[in-house]
């Protein structure tokens, strides 16, 4: 027969409330006021943006850590961006499309290094 756990273990913390370096819960009253503004001000994803297209931003990212909580440290972001940025920010390989003319939007992508006038060769 099999016996019952003796004590309930609660969960381990995971995603953005796993980071020790947040200064400011991102449930929390604070964030949440910080967030609103960062959006009201800056309603489009600033990422899409650069790239020609109009999207309107749902997420805010610390563009300095999660400790930099500076109105010029934060920037709004569609979530296609953020998570895209954030996986990328932990060491994964991300694909970034292109702009409305085709050119690939990764500034590191051959295209875009000739484009500068770098050859991209060794």
């Amino acid at each position: 027969m099999m016996s019952k756990p003796s004590a309930f273990k609660p969960s381990k913390r995971t995603g953005r409330e796993a980071d020790p370096a947040r200064t400011l819960k991102l449930n929390g009253a604070k964030w949440q006021k910080l967030r609103a503004s960062v959006l009201a001000c800056e309603p489009l994803c600033r990422h899409c943006t650069a790239r020609g297209l109009v999207v309107r931003a749902t997420d805010v990212d610390h563009m300095n850590g999660a400790d930099d909580n500076r109105i010029e440290s934060l920037q709004p972001l569609c979530h296609e961006c953020h998570s895209r940025k954030t996986a990328k920010d932990h060491g994964k390989r991300v694909a970034c499309g292109c702009d409305v003319s085709g050119t690939p939007a990764d500034p590191s992508h051959p295209w875009n290094r000739a484009a500068v006038g770098d050859s991209g060769t060794a």
